[in-house]
């Protein structure tokens, strides 16, 4: 493959992939391929479409081929996702951010009313929610924790490509005391909510490639975490600070009333883009 075009490496990968994705697929696909490892913007492929690729470059296509046929996510074979404007470094370490996550940080974004809001995130990965309301609530103050070092030094490294500020800061949200001392006008988290009994249902590229101590819950105990970031919140949120959560689609009702009973106002929960529950968010009231 020698003097080999941008629209020729391109056309190997449909051609190598065909096979394993459908067209949409394909299409996004080759976008990160141009755009993360060709660099060079997808709408401008067609007016390059002579510029020759190069030796290490090929090689570089030839092996992201070779992982996804295997089963690789995308994003774990080019190693980067996009998310909220960001570009973010992905590694195994970490969930690769999803469009639902995505659309939590926009909701938040949308309804914050409080002037510099101090924010955390709670089981931060990536980096991906915290980084995202650094750049969009300009003067936030934003914290994030993560059980996981391995995904702390991803979201660090994230935090100065995009030249951000965020806390980060290692902890078990499970212990009591990990958040004392600490204040805050905006709780969030998306912490692992997929019961094990699930598993059935998720893409082997998932069960095989992502971490699972990001997503799996007990069927014994599904609302472990909703609980203990609930019960911080009680002790660490300002009056009339916010709690929002991503949530399983099955589980809605639940963690509406697990909010109420400890004494949350303005509980709600909130459909994502297909129509399914998957946001809460409530209130913290005067004590």
């Amino acid at each position: 493959m020698e003097h080999i075009t941008l629209s020729g490496i391109l056309n190997h990968v449909s051609r190598s992939l065909s096979g394993s994705f459908n067209e949409n697929e394909l299409h996004t696909i080759k976008k990160y391929i141009a755009e993360a490892v060709l660099n060079v913007p997808y709408h401008q492929v067609f007016i390059n479409k002579h510029h020759e690729v190069k030796h290490e470059d090929v090689q570089e296509v030839e092996r992201i081929i070779s992982e996804l046929i295997s089963g690789k996510p995308l994003q774990y074979a080019i190693g980067l996702a996009y998310f909220s404007d960001l570009v973010l470094k992905v590694t195994p370490s970490v969930l690769i951010p999803r469009p639902e996550t995505e659309e939590l940080v926009s909701l938040i974004v949308k309804e914050n009313r409080i002037v510099a809001p101090r924010i955390l995130d709670v089981g931060t990965g990536s980096g991906c929610i915290a980084l995202a309301l650094a750049k969009h609530i300009p003067d936030a103050s934003v914290t994030a924790i993560d059980i996981s070092t391995d995904a702390l030094d991803v979201a660090q490294h994230n935090a100065k490509s995009n030249n951000l500020n965020v806390n980060f800061f290692h902890g078990d949200i499970l212990q009591p005391t990990v958040l004392d001392g600490y204040t805050f006008d905006i709780i969030v988290s998306n912490p692992p909510y997929i019961r094990d009994s699930e598993k059935v249902l998720m893409n082997r590229n998932v069960l095989d490639f992502e971490p699972h101590i990001a997503l799996f819950v007990p069927d014994s105990d599904p609302l472990k975490f909703y609980r203990a970031i609930a019960l911080h919140s009680v002790r660490c949120l300002e009056t009339s600070g916010w709690l929002w959560f991503e949530i399983n689609e099955a589980l809605g009702s639940e963690i509406v009333n697990l909010l109420k009973s400890l004494g949350f106002g303005n509980v709600l929960l909130i459909d994502d883009f297909r129509g399914k529950p998957r946001f809460v968010k409530a209130q913290k009231c005067n004590p």
